[in-house]
């Protein structure tokens, strides 16, 4: 049966041109995974920028003056902040966290992009060879129709009755065409390839190893879109401790010298002190900032439960849809079945003249989108599992392995 054929993809997966291969292609040219891996980059600048803190202060100043040149160098290394520069440090750590849990949202995304159209490709490829086998179909039973009309067996409305369905037939066809070639133009933009060799892969297991108990809330703790949130926390954390320690003035070791201008003539002076330094504070905000910091973090508590909720609705969802979509295709395959024998059933009535020719093109019609039905039911199913290793961040480990790493390491 041509269905059959049409979806042996399924269980005999040999094609020319891997899945895998093209969602690597298709994200070395993504600009927004482009994006993403230089904002990782520039977010593990700002950490090492941020632990310049704890080094010494240089700072230095020069001018003439009515006596000469004069000039002012202060070195400061800071012996006690109360935690702000690790404050500071920290905010900068989940920060670089965050961006790298990020890439891996935006590559996943970038990756189910590609699988979506290759998906379209090969629905469109397998519909059109169901309904080029359906237009061979009522080609036969044109002819048959044309026969009984020489034979003087029936009139010309068998055969315009024919007609039409080969007209109807062939107007879908053109559709699909249609929405292959758009498909194929994108597959092209993504790629930078022609697809080549496109048929559909094997089912992947995706959601069976969310179905045992605790195992989809563990998935969901360690999916780049949670973490990518539950960073957040972390991040108004680190501004807690940094306005906390801004509240007590930071002491200092510190050495100078100086060439200044006094009673008319350029005196050298140096000196070496240790020193309280505080930032300038208006009205309360010293004890303001604080709570606003820790109102951040609440709200960023808040708003990485909500993505995990979010996220465990979804994939739930998708888990029910993939049940559902099993016991479909299940009937479907038994419809087509029978719609094989019934065919055939038909056609020997039609021959003995117990049928006329419009019980034959109704029966072709309804095996058709039965067929079609089929395989739109079965692409789908591959859909669900690919949407759950994308929304776990698991699509891109899965198909690239490891071609695919972070462009840093957490410093």
């Amino acid at each position: 049966m041509a269905t059959a054929i049409v979806l042996c993809g399924l269980a005999c997966p040999a094609w020319a041109d891997p899945l895998g291969d093209a969602v690597l292609r298709a994200l070395a040219r993504h600009p927004e995974v482009r994006l993403a891996e230089v904002e990782v980059s520039q977010a593990a600048t700002e950490v090492e920028m941020a632990r310049n803190g704890y080094l010494p202060a240089l700072n230095a100043s020069s001018g003439p003056a009515a006596a000469g040149l004069g000039y002012d160098v202060t070195l400061t290394q800071t012996l006690m902040d109360w935690g702000e520069t690790a404050g500071q440090v920290d905010q900068r750590r989940a920060l670089l966290a965050r961006q790298q849990a990020n890439l891996e949202v935006v590559r996943d995304d970038a990756a189910l992009e590609l699988v979506e159209t290759w998906m379209d490709i090969a629905s469109g490829r397998a519909r059109l060879t169901v309904i080029d086998d359906q237009l061979a179909r009522l080609q036969e039973l044109a002819d048959m129709a044309q026969t009984r009309v020489e034979g003087r067996y029936s009139d010309q409305s068998e055969s315009g009755r024919v007609a039409l369905a080969i007209a109807t037939a062939r107007g879908q066809r053109a559709g699909i065409e249609g929405e292959l070639a758009e498909a194929l133009d994108r597959y092209d933009l993504l790629v930078g390839a022609p697809a080549n060799g496109v048929s559909l892969p094997p089912s992947p297991t995706f959601m069976d190893s969310v179905r045992e108990e605790g195992a989809l809330e563990a998935a969901i703790a360690a999916a780049p879109l949670f973490r990518k949130a539950s960073l957040g926390v972390d991040i108004a954390d680190g501004g807690v401790r940094e306005a906390r320690a801004a509240r007590f003035p930071r002491l200092n070791l510190e050495g100078s010298l100086q060439r200044r201008e006094i009673g008319g003539r350029m005196v050298d002076d140096s000196a070496v002190a240790v020193r309280f330094r505080m930032d300038t504070q208006q009205g309360f905000s010293a004890l303001q900032r604080p709570r606003l910091a820790m109102q951040r973090r609440e709200a960023a508590r808040w708003e990485a439960e909500g993505v995990g909720r979010d996220l465990q609705r979804l994939i739930e969802s998708l888990i029910r849809s993939d049940a559902a979509l099993g016991a479909r295709i299940a009937a479907l395959q038994t419809q087509v079945e029978q719609a094989d024998a019934v065919s055939g059933l038909y056609q020997e009535q039609f021959i003995v003249g117990r049928r006329d020719i419009q019980d034959l093109v109704i029966m072709e019609t309804e095996r058709f989108e039965t067929e079609r039905q089929l395989i739109d039911l079965n692409i789908e199913r591959l859909r669900l599992q690919y949407r759950v290793a994308a929304q776990l961040g698991l699509l891109t480990r899965a198909m690239a392995g490891d071609q695919m790493q972070m462009p840093v390491e957490t410093p």
